[in-house]
């Protein structure tokens, strides 16, 4: 509690004061006598200033050194719907990071959870009256198991002590610090009277390591309160984008049924790990099945070893850098509406992580496949949300016989073009950019005709394809998942059929 001075005490201090204050003065008039007042004076003021920006600089620069950074990053799998749902946790976690009273008041602490979840729920299930509430109830224990283990583990790895020191000892501590703070302060008043100068030095000695304890506290407070709520922030996102799961499982490394029948369908021996799929879609005579012979390395007609195919037929495609992958070919269609696509196509597009369309750089007719790019979009959009777009390249087919037509000396530069053929070729891929929506550098130009050797293949599409596998592993990713959940889902559905049923039997039987 603090000291409470009597009259008589400030009598004292003053008269103790006294002799100092004539000395201060005697000094000053002597200096002022032989001319130097300013210059003490400016002196002092400089020495004021000079200690008064040290200690500000000291202030500023001080950082703990025992307390590191508790980080929790995005899920590089997460779908494209997840990214404004971590930029609300994280403006979140900068408002609530100030406040001191979050882990001491339990009434602060659920409302943080409660806003926690409510931000990401909103992200996922806007058009629900209450989106906090679209999870199946295992899920959320599984997410408050996950969250405490997290945690546990942070404070565990990076604050030293912690597995030690109980929270009634931080208690204790307190109340012996407190009363230790209250004695120290009744000594330090006798010891200024005495000593003033020392006293002075140990005022600013014990204001300086005040601080610097008060600066750990609220670090590792603020690390403390940012490391939960984005922590549960991540997995909330996990929880209503779908991604959680009550198994621990690794969506990639067992093959999905579809990829199982495609591989043995195309009479290949099975590996444990899903390949990448890649789906061809075009036009009627566009060049799919050229395209396909010339991913294959061997350039062949459409009427060839690969004819048009009325259903879905998968290929394997092995390739350095590509591991393995599934070439599916798709037959061709004409104008098509979204309710108009074949089952089996639509069916695909769930099930790929890359989609191939074909255009004829020679024709400007791609009302058709503009139409059914769009019924993708849609298609993800409104059906799966959870999962991503498959990456989307265009192969611009025919440059051959873009203008002028009889000109024919690859290769060609498009991206800086010289050659009347250069601009052409650039302009029909800008062309197709536009009416599909799409980068341009996602339109690679070929040319697969017989009478001409294949033109940019291995060095334009196969590089591409490459170029992009980050993203369409991050689809594959998420596309496996959902398999895995559907599976799981399903299980869990008969095994509780099971134990309903046995119950069931058990109540009949007692009856």
């Amino acid at each position: 509690m603090p000291i409470q001075l009597t009259r008589f005490g400030i009598f004292l201090g003053l008269l103790f004061l006294l002799p100092w204050l004539a000395l201060i003065a005697l000094g000053g008039r002597w200096l002022w006598e032989h001319g130097w007042l300013f210059y003490g004076v400016g002196a002092l003021s400089a020495f004021f200033l000079l200690l008064s920006g040290l200690l500000r600089w000291r202030s500023k620069q001080t950082k703990a050194l025992v307390i590191e950074p508790l980080v929790t990053t995005p899920n590089p799998n997460w779908p494209d719907t997840a990214l404004p749902a971590w930029e609300a946790i994280d403006e979140l976690a900068k408002t609530w990071s100030a406040r001191t009273d979050l882990f001491s008041d339990q009434n602060n602490l659920l409302k943080l959870s409660n806003e926690v979840l409510i931000t990401v729920a909103k992200q996922f299930h806007a058009d629900s009256k209450h989106p906090i509430m679209e999870f199946p109830l295992p899920y959320l224990l599984k997410l408050i198991v996950l969250v405490c283990e997290d945690i546990q583990h942070e404070v565990l790895d990076k604050i030293p002590g912690s597995h030690a020191v109980s929270v009634g000892d931080l208690l204790r501590y307190k109340q012996w610090y407190d009363t230790l703070a209250t004695v120290k302060q009744a000594v330090d008043v006798g010891h200024a009277l005495f000593n003033w100068p020392s006293a002075a030095l140990g005022k600013i000695r014990s204001s300086l390591l005040g601080k610097g304890l008060n600066l750990v506290t609220d670090e590792l407070r603020q690390r403390l309160v940012n490391a939960y709520i984005r922590k549960l922030g991540y997995y909330a996102i996990q929880l209503y984008s779908g991604q959680l799961t009550l198994e621990a499982i690794a969506p990639t490394d067992t093959l999905t049924q579809y990829a199982q029948q495609d591989k043995t369908q195309a009479e290949r021996d099975a590996k444990s790990v899903e390949p990448l799929r890649l789906l061809i879609l075009g036009q009627v005579s566009a060049g799919k099945s050229t395209l396909i012979n010339a991913l294959f390395g061997e350039i062949k007609s459409a009427a060839g070893l690969l004819p048009t195919t009325p259903e879905i037929t998968p290929y394997v495609l092995e390739r350095d850098g590509l591991q393995q992958a599934i070439v599916l070919d798709s037959p061709g269609y004409a104008g098509l509406q979204h309710d108009e696509v074949p089952l089996a196509l639509k069916q695909e597009w769930s099930k790929v992580d890359v989609i191939l369309m074909v255009c004829n750089a020679a024709q400007a007719a791609r009302e058709a496949d503009a139409q059914q790019l769009n019924a993708i979009r849609r298609y993800f959009q409104e059906e799966r949300q959870n999962q991503a777009l498959p990456v989307i390249l265009v192969v611009a087919t025919q440059i051959d016989r873009l203008r002028p037509v009889r000109e024919w000396q690859p290769p060609y530069n498009i991206q800086d073009p010289q050659r009347p053929k250069e601009h052409s070729i650039r302009q029909a891929c800008a062309a197709i950019a536009q009416d599909l929506s799409l980068p341009l550098d996602h339109i690679v130009p070929v040319c697969m005709a017989s009478e001409h050797a294949a033109y940019n293949i291995e060095e334009g599409l196969i590089p591409l394809i490459l170029e992009q596998l980050n993203e369409a592993q991050r689809v594959r990713y998420l596309r496996c998942l959902r398999h895995q959940q559907d599976i799981s889902y399903w299980k869990h559905w008969k095994q509780q059929a099971i134990q309903a049923g046995q119950l069931i039997l058990k109540l009949g039987a007692k009856l």
